[in-house]
């Protein structure tokens, strides 16, 4: 099997304690993932518990070698529910964050590009960018 560079965006809210099934009706989306503090993390042999609450939402696409195509899907799925997002945010003390996790096949590459319309709903809601990068044989 040809391994293809693979692309993941993440959007993630998280904090101490929130009902996160609140949360999903807000945004009319469901999640990736979810977990409560105190969870168990799965597939950790040293039974460690999470530290926080937190819901997810994952966009993946392993057809292309641009974030922009991806990060504008986020866009259309979430822009009319930023101000919602706030108020949760305010109202439970959480944070924002976005995860971009890159694949890349050796000897390929990505194009990262900010469009404006990501950086927008980035900045309104306050969030942290955080990039991981693994290369592939």
């Amino acid at each position: 099997m040809v391994a293809k560079t693979h692309i993941k965006l993440i959007f993630s809210i998280y904090g101490d304690v929130f009902n996160s099934n609140e949360f999903t009706e807000l945004v009319g989306i469901s999640p990736t993932a979810c977990w409560n503090k105190g969870d168990l993390i799965k597939n950790n042999k040293k039974e460690k518990k999470r530290l926080e609450s937190a819901w997810e939402y994952s966009i993946n696409n392993i057809d292309t070698i641009y974030f922009e195509e991806i990060s504008d899907e986020y866009v259309k799925l979430f822009i009319d529910k930023v101000d919602k997002i706030l108020v949760f945010r305010e109202n439970n003390k959480l944070t924002i964050k976005f995860d971009i996790v890159l694949e890349i096949v050796k000897d390929n590459g990505v194009v990262m590009s900010f469009n404006r319309n990501f950086l927008a709903i980035v900045n309104k809601l306050d969030a942290e960018i955080e990039v991981d990068t693994y290369v592939l044989d």
